[in-house]
């Protein structure tokens, strides 16, 4: 059988492109309005950036005096225990002075009781350099009015001068905090004493007076 030819699709007239009808000036104005409209948000999104930066940092800044404060806070707590605290252990400090001076033909009771008192003084400063409470050097230091108080000066050669000679009472701190300043002498230069030499009428008789 012969195949019948097939008829081809009438082709679709093209439609004609429709001319704006929007004007230069109108477009013009249209992409003004766009600019102004970009340029809006862009401002605005400055000012949401600098508003949410500004909040970040303001809360940084609470977190911190928050954190400083509680830091505060358990330094002056731990002060006020101490505080308490330092009175045992200087009578413990001077027990243990008394006993580097006390014979050896003591009675062994004796020596036993001396040995606990060493025993509790050195668990009493274990507890406190766990609260972070550490003695004051003194004795061969540079005297430091933040850190020690004077109580006299004491004239020697041993020591240089504004140097600590002798420490009467202990001091302690809290880290940088001073809860109680170190009692101590001052060393002082040796005064030079000049020697005068007096003669009466006769040389025979001469006086020397040593004066300062």
């Amino acid at each position: 059988a012969k195949a019948k030819p097939v008829a081809a699709a009438p082709l679709k007239p093209v439609a004609a492109p429709v001319p704006n009808s929007k004007t230069f000036s109108e477009l013009e104005d249209e992409i003004s309005s766009l600019k102004n409209h970009i340029s809006k948000m862009e401002s605005e999104r400055s000012e949401i950036f600098e508003n949410s930066r500004r909040r970040q940092k303001d809360f940084e800044n609470y977190k911190s005096r928050t954190e400083r404060e509680r830091s505060e806070t358990f330094v002056n707590q731990i002060s006020n225990l101490a505080m308490q605290m330092l009175p045992v252990l200087d009578n413990m400090n001077r027990a243990l002075d008394f006993a580097v001076h006390v014979p050896d033909d003591v009675t062994n009771e004796f020596r036993q009781f001396f040995d606990g008192i060493i025993l509790v003084n050195q668990q009493l400063n274990e507890v406190l350099g766990e609260m972070g409470v550490s003695p004051i050097s003194s004795v061969g230091e540079t005297f430091n009015p933040h850190l020690h108080e004077a109580v006299a000066i004491e004239e020697t050669e041993n020591f240089p001068p504004q140097t600590i000679s002798a420490e009467l009472l202990r001091g302690y701190r809290v880290g940088e905090k001073v809860i109680r300043a170190s009692m101590v002498k001052v060393a002082a230069p040796v005064k030079a004493k000049s020697v005068s030499v007096i003669k009466t009428e006769s040389d025979d008789d001469i006086f020397q007076l040593e004066t300062e």
